[in-house]
């Protein structure tokens, strides 16, 4: 399936974007809606072209789908069987360079690690808001990094991102509702270049972001 650049096509649907949080009273759902490269259903697989319409249905890359329920709450959905993969576009300019080089482009990064609590095993999320303001997301599970929807933070992480994009140092935060495969996990955020004592942190405490900062990764 052929499409604009992303850049284009929110150029070009601002208008529909901005619907959502305005509607929900959510101003957060702006950020998330872009930085998570979600499109509306109805454009894509309806071609409903209203600039006027609300789209309660949003998708990204992933297959993953953000809903706007009756009650205006948000409901998000893994893995959604109902979309036709065969007609969504990858339009990640940068999907095909290493997390240790997205890390170089991004200036915001989430971490949540845990351990699996049946194999002793590490699970991180890792969450990178690019230069660019998109975020990158990728799972590590079982040894491998793999490249995953970043609705997978869950909606109230995303908010707490989109209204700290300005950090200017580190801090250790609540994990609201990130969907780890593990027990406790510990959280943080932080801004891009790392600062030495955010790097301190990982050494001791989440080994496979510090491999990744250098340059150690396997993906």
């Amino acid at each position: 399936m052929k499409s604009p650049s992303l850049d284009s096509f929110y150029h070009i649907y601002k208008k529909i974007t901005k619907l959502v949080p305005a509607y929900t009273e959510i101003p957060e759902l702006y950020f998330i809606i872009k930085a998570c490269r979600l499109k509306p259903y109805g454009l894509i697989f309806e071609k409903n072209t209203d600039k006027f319409a609300l789209h309660r249905h949003w998708f990204d890359e992933y297959r993953s789908s953000l809903k706007v329920l009756k009650d205006k709450k948000i409901k998000i959905i893994y893995n959604d069987l109902s979309l036709n993969k065969d007609n969504i576009s990858y339009t990640d300019l940068y999907c095909g360079l290493s997390i240790n080089n997205i890390i170089k482009i991004s200036k915001l990064i989430y971490v949540c690690h845990g351990k699996d609590e049946d194999l002793n095993q590490d699970c991180v999320i890792l969450s990178m808001l690019g230069i660019d303001d998109y975020l990158r997301t990728y799972l590590y599970l079982y040894g491998q990094w793999q490249q995953v929807s970043s609705l997978l933070l869950g909606f109230n992480n995303l908010k707490f991102i989109a209204g700290n994009c300005d950090i200017k140092y580190f801090q250790e935060i609540v994990n609201k509702d990130c969907k780890m495969p593990c027990g406790e996990t510990k959280t943080w955020l932080s801004f891009l270049p790392a600062s030495k004592e955010f790097m301190s942190v990982m050494n001791k405490q989440c080994g496979v972001v510090y491999s990744v900062f250098n340059g150690n990764n396997k993906e």
